[in-house]
């Protein structure tokens, strides 16, 4: 019998809801299977705190920004989003991605589809007005550049009652750029606790090993979008599918993007690194485009029904895994 991984180092602490994944809200409410954009997962309203402003609300719906979000998190979360997420995405056509969460490739991967998001996103509306932020900002620009330092997450985690000694704990490590051998380094240990090991099954050798990081600060992403989640929210930043909309998303990918941004100031890329950065940009950018009004052409997602998103909202961003939910074709420490 699989036993339940116990919490692991900055394991963020997601809520379950006991819904049937298998029930199809309607069109109003997304469906469940092939969506158009002409119904939003979430309607705009001014008092849905920290929501971004309806203009860029409206874009994100429309062109389904939110539903491709949450397919990227679920096709590299394969093995542990458990059944009915897994016969979801058989049913609507869609497959693991090659390059799993705690993959090698995946942390640059990670980094530059949010930079491509972010870029795109201030290219397309960094002038808009934001008469809403917590902050005081003032452009949707601004928002996008988020919580720049250390100082700015610590001040957020205090006001939600977080856990700021843990952050603090973590900046040791994550702030020692050098420490990190590359950016796909970088951004795995940012992301996630998952690590792919050596291990070979000689029965199977298609079968795929994990184990998890124990260092303080690993999978500080995924423990962030914890500490500030809000089953509460219709945009709770907790939740893949409507977590653009929320200005608090963008803090946390605003405070990534900065540690990025001074971890390439202190590593030089070799020319594999260089191509392999700039292919993994131009290719996440394309996807935005294709997503957005810069395309004469309308590429419709799959978006997963509002009662299939409850039970995956506990799953997309904790670290390690609930052995309940492993595929049989994956191996993850802790789970016999």
């Amino acid at each position: 019998m699989r036993t339940s991984l116990l919490t692991l180092a900055l394991l963020g602490s997601l809520a379950a809801c006991a819904t049937d994944p298998n029930a199809d809200d309607g069109p109003a409410d997304g469906g469940d299977g092939k969506a158009d954009g002409s119904t939003p997962n979430v309607k705009w309203d001014a008092n849905i705190k920290f929501i971004v402003p309806q203009n860029v609300h409206n874009y994100l719906e429309k062109y389904q920004w939110g539903d491709y979000h949450i397919d990227f998190h679920m096709t590299r979360r394969w093995f542990i989003i458990g059944t009915s997420g897994r016969n979801w995405l058989k049913r609507v056509g869609e497959a693991s991605a090659d390059v799993q969460e705690g993959d090698p490739g995946n942390g640059l991967e990670f980094l530059t589809m949010h930079r491509a998001m972010i870029q795109h996103l201030t290219d397309r509306w960094g002038k808009e007005p934001v008469t809403n932020s917590e902050d005081g900002f003032k452009t949707f620009g601004a928002v996008l550049k988020g919580w720049s330092t250390d100082a700015d997450v610590i001040a957020h985690l205090t006001k939600v009652g977080g856990d700021v000694a843990t952050f603090k704990k973590a900046l040791t490590k994550i702030n020692n750029f050098a420490s990190f051998a590359s950016e796909d380094e970088f951004g795995l240990f940012i992301q996630t606790t998952l690590r792919l090991t050596g291990e070979v099954d000689p029965n199977d050798s298609a079968k795929r090993f994990y184990n998890n990081d124990p260092a303080v600060g690993a999978g500080i992403h995924n423990w962030l979008h914890g500490q500030f989640e809000d089953g509460s929210s219709p945009i709770d930043v907790g939740n893949p599918q409507t977590n653009l909309s929320n200005q608090r998303f963008w803090g946390i990918h605003g405070w990534i993007e900065a540690k990025w941004e001074a971890f390439e100031k202190v590593h030089t890329r070799t020319p594999l690194e260089t191509m392999q950065y700039q292919d993994q940009l131009d290719r996440f950018l394309l996807h935005m485009q294709l997503h957005s009004d810069y395309s004469q052409t309308h590429h419709a997602t799959n978006r997963p029904s509002k009662a299939l998103v409850k039970t995956l909202t506990p799953i997309i961003f904790m670290n390690g895994a609930e052995c309940t939910n492993v595929a049989t074709q994956a191996q993850f420490e802790g789970c016999i």
